[in-house]
């Protein structure tokens, strides 16, 4: 049975379900895009902080190593943000990895990073 609704993006009253929410798809478009933006524009910056940190990750090793130590001050240098993670693991020692997509970096020592390349870590998502 159709009744009268009025449209959560122009407020134009029309007839239709029970559960419908829009006058037309334009207005559901409009709608859904207007609630996306504010998110859109974050999630923007984060994921190229996200992608940057990763870069500087596999630059510093290169192709042919699986794991290697660096300075914080020479990553710090770089432009590596620690506070931008995608995730984190603790292992049987307690300690932690923080995880940039398929790499990981752990503190070594106060002064010292160990950065670990796990493809692994994706398969999980798989």
């Amino acid at each position: 049975m159709s009744t009268q609704r009025e449209c959560l993006n122009c407020s134009k009253q029309f007839f239709g379900r029970s559960d419908k929410k829009f006058c037309s798809v334009k207005c559901k478009n409009d709608y859904n895009y207007e609630q996306r933006k504010g998110t859109k524009d974050i999630t923007k910056v984060i994921d190229e902080i996200l992608h940057r940190n990763r870069i500087i990750l596999a630059t510093l090793m290169g192709t042919k190593r699986t794991q290697m130590k660096v300075s914080r001050l020479e990553l710090n240098r770089m432009g590596f943000k620690f506070d931008f993670i995608t995730g984190t693991y603790k292992n049987s020692k307690k300690k932690i990895y923080h995880y940039v997509y398929d790499y990981a970096w752990m503190e070594f020592s106060s002064q010292e990073i160990m950065i670990v390349h796990s493809p692994k870590y994706l398969e999980r998502f798989s």
